[in-house]
């Protein structure tokens, strides 16, 4: 039963199926608890460290070191849901983040989709 709703998943968003489900923070990943904080949160990168982070944790969001393991759970718009799981977090969390936050789990940079015409 599982498998018959993962695949009704996939065939419904086909640029989901495209990208990969298990991946790892990119380096000085910004990643929030409300995908409407990402724009804030990447326009706060200027100032002190300590203002950043002030400001990062005044949105609900968070800068994450590189290789945090991550699922995707949705994907549009430039926009990701993903399963946050540092060390310690067995369940994660779920955070939003844009899809240059991450990686593939070898480091590797996340292949490109190019648009249909």
């Amino acid at each position: 039963m599982r498998i018959l709703a993962l695949i009704g998943v996939l065939v419904a968003n086909p640029a989901l199926a495209a990208e990969p489900r298990e991946l790892v923070t990119g380096s000085d990943a910004v990643l929030c608890l409300s995908a409407e904080s990402l724009d804030a949160a990447t326009a706060s990168a200027t100032g002190s460290l300590q203002k950043r982070q002030d400001r990062l944790r005044g949105l609900g969001c968070l800068k994450s070191p590189a290789g945090v393991p991550a699922t995707l759970l949705t994907g549009s718009d430039g926009v990701w849901s993903v399963r946050f799981r540092p060390e310690g977090m067995s369940d994660g969390i779920t955070l939003w983040g844009r899809p240059s936050a991450f990686t593939l789990p070898d480091g590797s940079p996340l292949p490109t989709v190019k648009a249909q015409r």
